[in-house]
């Protein structure tokens, strides 16, 4: 394989695009790579399109173009130089069977691992036609034998220069809706929502900026023009000394409202640090300053191999209390919750691991939601948090709070599996920290975003949440 070499071609605002090139070639056009659209890609050699069905370890083909969504791919900036391939159909990433290396792999789909095998570069061929190379191997994507038949399988090969190794990338619909245009203060980070009996809304949120004094709280009375409403706290609780080093620096909020009062789990540590501990707070309004600090629910420290921070509290269909927490350190947990203390329930102090990657990335602030017959795990995965991030929204269902959970193509979260509903588009820069909830007019999406077009500050974003004939959600 020739050296790449970074050519800047491109900075949407502040995302930063850049693509791959050879050393002799042009830059690749920017707009052909730009995440706001899907695209369909075309093999010059027999004119039909790349496609695959929606199921796990589904083999790549190429296909005659019936506008099936199995047709459609999208493009998630990897940061530099590279990209990951979406598929709308299965919502899961093109990849390499096995991870191979070698020439006449197939390529296949997956969860969105972090691995090389799913992360590709695009290289500039001329009229109109790029190389799209594997980054773990090298190889270029092809079809094989050159065959020009429907059904012949797509696999990765050394470049030789032949026309089955040339691929148009042709333009679709918009990929995801903006979110709701927001006015007045909506500048926060890890939003969790509710709308209290008196119609306000408080959207609280981790500590923003130095110097810091607790979760920070907003209010709206429209969900439109949101206004600061303040801090949780009156005075930070002492015992968060130990794990935020006095900083007053809380995190990753979760509200909630149970038999007359509102309950606020948040979490406390230092930035990659496994010395973690979620706390709960408890009002009667869910007034700023009104909340009374109930002391720590579940620690972490060095060497347990999980990190107690991102809560969520759940109740499954039977009344029982769950709280869902993890990031890195082997990604994603649950444990069962005493209904009259907030607390783990001393009757089983069993820790359900519920997802994972089967890398060291990202995988963190996870959501459950009920819907129907389901439990939907939400999560954030990949880098944050600046106006670089590549934070994107994924979602696996189970049954049962515990799992086990399977993404839209049957992949097991607990193997890297996880639907991608929400990643980078326009001016939205990194959407995740997300949280749901219930509303007059249907179930809402709210996270964080880093916004292009105002200097990359992260930003509160909401969007209506759908759920399609298959009880999978997607955002509107």
């Amino acid at each position: 394989m020739k050296r790449c070499i970074t050519v800047v071609v491109l900075m949407m605002a502040v995302i930063g695009l850049s693509v791959a090139v050879w050393p002799h070639q042009s830059a690749l056009a920017a707009a052909a790579l730009d995440p706001n659209h899907t695209y369909k890609i075309v093999n010059k050699n027999s004119g039909l399109v790349l496609g695959i069905a929606t199921a796990t370890g589904a083999v790549a083909d190429q296909e005659v173009d019936n506008g099936a969504t199995g047709h459609l791919w999208h493009f998630i900036s990897n940061r530099g130089t590279s990209y990951k391939i979406e598929n709308i159909g299965s919502e899961a990433i093109l990849a390499i069977k096995g991870a191979s290396t070698a020439a006449g792999a197939v390529a296949t789909q997956g969860g969105d691992t972090g691995t090389n095998d799913r992360i590709w570069q695009f290289s500039d061929a001329g009229g109109g036609y790029y190389k799209i190379v594997n980054q773990a191997s090298g190889l270029v994507l092809g079809v094989s034998g050159a065959s020009k038949a429907a059904g012949a399988t797509v696999l990765q090969w050394t470049d030789n220069g032949t026309s089955d190794h040339l691929w148009k990338l042709v333009q679709g619909g918009i990929t995801y809706p903006d979110p709701v245009a927001l006015s007045g203060d909506s500048m926060l980070r890890d939003p969790s929502m509710i709308k209290t009996a008196n119609g306000t809304y408080y959207a609280f949120s981790t500590s923003l900026n130095p110097p810091y004094k607790g979760l920070e709280m907003r209010s709206s009375t429209d969900r439109v023009h949101f206004s600061n409403a303040g801090f949780v706290f009156k005075t930070l609780p002492t015992w968060t000394n130990t794990y935020d080093g006095g900083t007053g620096d809380l995190w990753a909020p979760d509200i909630s409202y149970h038999n007359g009062k509102y309950w606020l789990y948040y979490a406390v540590s230092t930035f990659g640090s496994e010395v973690s501990a979620i706390g709960l707070a408890t009002s009667t309004t869910a007034a700023p300053g009104s909340w009374a600090d109930q002391g720590i629910v579940y620690t972490s420290a060095k060497g347990t191999g999980y990190n107690a921070i991102d809560p969520c509290l759940i109740i499954d269909a039977s009344g029982k209390y769950w709280l869902s927490f993890g990031s890195g350190w082997r990604g994603l947990n649950v444990i069962q919750i005493d209904p009259a203390t907030g607390k783990q329930l001393a009757s089983n102090l069993t820790r359900y691991h519920v997802a994972d990657r089967t890398t060291s990335k990202v995988l963190e602030a996870s959501y459950i939601y009920r819907h129907g017959n389901y439990y939907y795990l939400f999560a954030s995965i990949d880098a944050c948090c600046d106006a670089s991030s590549i934070y994107h929204i994924i979602v696996g269902r189970s049954s049962s709070v515990t799992g086990p959970y399977t993404d839209k193509s049957g992949l097991a979260m607990l193997q890297g599996g996880g639907s991608i509903i929400l990643s980078t588009h326009g001016n939205v820069i990194g959407p995740g920290g997300e949280s749901i909830m219930h509303d007059t007019d249907g179930d809402l999406i709210d996270y964080q975003y880093h916004d292009a077009n105002n200097g990359g500050l992260a930003t509160l974003g909401i969007n209506l949440l759908g759920w399609d004939a298959q009880g999978w959600p997607y955002v509107h």
